[in-house]
């Protein structure tokens, strides 16, 4: 048995990664040729897993109605270590607010900083009253700021959101790596749920071309309309396949 079937359960999405194993590999089975250098390489790495991290604690953690709120600032010439200060002011009202009012919530905060005129934080949060986030934070930048709110939707598997967020924060790793400080792509509050991960040994034969959800799930959509895909791992060159099951509320 050289390859293995990760299943992550997080909230109703099981997603489903079938690869090769790193310890076993299977004679006959042709690697991809290798592209880019190592550091290209490492840094594609980097980011997927982060993209997967995020994309497990945002489906164990929110759903229908959560907010994602995005905190504008309304001065253009913040700092990043301004940014990073009136991040952590946030977060300190945020939970002084939420105490005193018996609130108890999860949340995550993501930095962009693409371009440094229009920094801003976003935030998914546990769903509440937005007037809590607005007072929690528009006193804290340098000259004011303002917020803009979407309530989360009904479909259980945030993909896009976490790629996206990802790959905005993106910009916000390179202003670490310019202060020489070590940061992280996102941040969350310590009572988040956790995924529920298992690995499978399984035989190569057991790729279906086409896998089928199970019984009350529905296979998640990709933009090209595939509801699997497929592809090869970015060191070890050995093919993969991948899919989501969504299960119904």
């Amino acid at each position: 048995m050289a390859y293995v079937h990760r299943r992550v359960k997080a909230g109703r999405t099981v997603e489903h990664r079938k690869m090769q194993s790193f310890r076993v590999h299977t004679k006959g089975v042709q690697r991809e040729p290798n592209h880019g250098t190592t550091s290209d390489r490492q840094a594609k790495i980097n980011e997927r897993v982060a993209e997967e991290h995020l994309r497990w604690d945002l489906n164990a953690n929110f759903g229908y109605r959560d907010l994602h709120a995005v905190l504008h600032y309304y001065v253009k010439d913040s700092t990043f270590e301004e940014v990073l200060a009136d991040k952590a002011a946030f977060l300190r009202n945020l939970r002084k607010i939420c105490k005193a009012r018996g609130i108890k919530y999860k949340a995550v905060v993501v930095i962009e900083t693409k371009r440094m005129t229009n920094p801003h934080l976003h935030v998914v949060i546990s769903r509440m009253d937005p007037e809590i986030i607005t007072e929690a934070w528009e006193d804290v930048p340098r000259g004011g700021g303002g917020i803009s709110f979407k309530p989360m939707d009904r479909r259980g598997n945030h993909f896009k959101l976490a790629a996206y967020l990802v790959k905005e924060s993106r910009s916000t790793m390179q202003k670490y790596r310019e202060l020489g400080r070590r940061g992280k792509r996102y941040s969350k509050t310590q009572n988040m749920d956790k995924p529920v991960i298992t690995y499978t040994p399984v035989a190569s034969s057991s790729w279906r071309k086409d896998p089928k959800a199970r019984k009350g799930a529905l296979l998640y959509k990709f933009d090209d309309g595939a509801t699997c895909r497929s592809g090869w791992h970015e060191v070890s060159g050995y093919p993969y396949q991948e899919y989501f099951e969504v299960f119904n509320e």
